[in-house]
């Protein structure tokens, strides 16, 4: 890869990065706890669609091509993502109006829902297909009309929760709209559905299960923990967007990659570089830094009291998303649907009983531990993998796209 090349990729993981990430990042900054709690209930729809959407398009995509196959066409794959995403604003409207307590609010969050959940599905198919530079201009609109439209609001006076939340939608329309071209004209997800249903009845079934431990865990734990103390949990799980930053704009190179490579001292010892890193500098950032220079954010301040747990999450958290990846591009199916099923009880079972236990300590320290868990199935699964035929080899790059050496 030429130096060039990895100028762009760069630029391109922090474009990326910050345009997927940047409104969780202003939520844990800006809003009070309360506020955060009630937003965070209201975005695990966003999360449960995003999963969807890569399991039921985006990685049913990306698998079947790494296979040698066609999915379907560029039309064909936005219809599919546009009725993922029109269902989950559904849902978010249905959820969000009692939860945040307006209609409005409930509404611009559907928007901002839809709209992004089309866009990062659309920017998926365009990295690989068209190159990283191909998504640059997307991630530009999104992040510089959020912060635009953001900073307009809170100058004119509009509370922190409302203005964050008209800013994503702006933002999230005028980036999607750039991903229109030639969209929404094939056959639909009826049609979608048809043509990959092994692949896509495989990934959402395994999503699904890790749903129900990623969405559904929360969702009990909140009564048991309070809406202040289900904050300060929920925000956890806010410290993996440095992994978003690093991972998710380069989430359909990394689908790429053989087992083979995987497997190298080089790429081995880097991911757990990497993890060991994160881990550390999460742990002094929450201890050290965030007193001394982010005290303004309720929920960081919040979550300093629990500076080991949550460095520790972080760097099993960049583990778990890397191997996951992989796991579901590499990993014969059955295999892969087991080893969601053993994760989601611990999952689910290790953050309930410890929020029982022992308030927010305990139900942080039950979602640590079961995010090393997930690294230890994955770990297990993909060494299996590697033993025996790769069940997806990865196919030639398209004319324009970057791929790992």
């Amino acid at each position: 890869m030429s130096r060039v090349n990895r100028l762009v990729l760069a630029l391109s993981a922090v474009t990326g990065g910050l345009s997927a990430a940047l409104v969780p990042v202003l939520a844990v900054l800006l809003l009070p706890v309360d506020d955060y709690g009630t937003f965070a209930l209201v975005f695990l729809v966003f999360a449960e669609g995003w999963s969807i959407l890569l399991s039921a398009v985006a990685d049913t995509w990306a698998r079947v091509r790494a296979a040698g196959s066609s999915a379907g066409s560029w039309a064909d794959y936005t219809g599919a993502l546009a009725a993922v995403g029109a269902v989950a604003g559904v849902v978010t409207l249905a959820v969000g109006w009692p939860v945040l307590g307006s209609g409005g609010l409930a509404a611009t969050m559907a928007v901002a829902v839809t709209a992004t959940l089309y866009r990062q599905g659309a920017r998926y198919h365009h990295a690989v297909e068209h190159g990283v530079r191909a998504v640059l201009p997307s991630d530009a609109v999104a992040v510089v009309v959020l912060v635009a439209v953001l900073a307009a609001l809170l100058l004119a006076d509009r509370s922190l929760l409302t203005s964050l939340l008209v800013a994503w939608a702006v933002s999230a329309v005028a980036a999607a709209a750039l991903f229109t071209r030639g969209a929404l004209r094939g056959g639909g997800p009826v049609g979608w559905y048809r043509r990959n249903r092994r692949t896509v009845r495989v990934l959402l079934g395994e999503s699904l299960l890790m749903d129900a431990g990623a969405t559904g865990t929360p969702v009990l734990v909140a009564p048991v923990l309070g809406l202040y103390d289900f904050g300060v949990y929920r925000s956890v799980s806010s410290l993996s967007v440095p992994i978003q930053l690093l991972i998710d704009p380069v989430r359909p190179l990394i689908s790429q990659v053989s087992l083979r490579r995987l497997a190298t001292a080089r790429v081995a010892g880097g991911l757990l570089a990497v993890a060991t890193a994160l881990t550390v500098v999460g742990y002094l950032a929450l201890e050290f830094v965030v007193p001394a220079v982010l005290s303004f954010s309720p929920v960081l301040s919040a979550l300093s009291d629990f500076a080991v747990p949550c460095g520790l999450f972080i760097g099993l958290q960049f583990l778990t998303y890397v191997l996951g990846i992989l796991a579901r591009m590499r990993v014969a199916h059955r295999r892969l649907l087991v080893g969601r099923a053993v994760h989601t009880v611990f999952a689910i079972a290790l953050p309930l009983l410890g929020a029982v236990l022992g308030s927010a300590s305990g139900a942080i320290w039950g979602f640590v531990v079961s995010t090393g868990m997930t690294v230890v199935i994955w770990t297990a699964l993909l060494v299996g993998a590697a033993r025996g035929p790769d069940p997806a080899p990865a196919a030639p790059p398209q004319a324009g796209t970057l791929v790992p050496e």
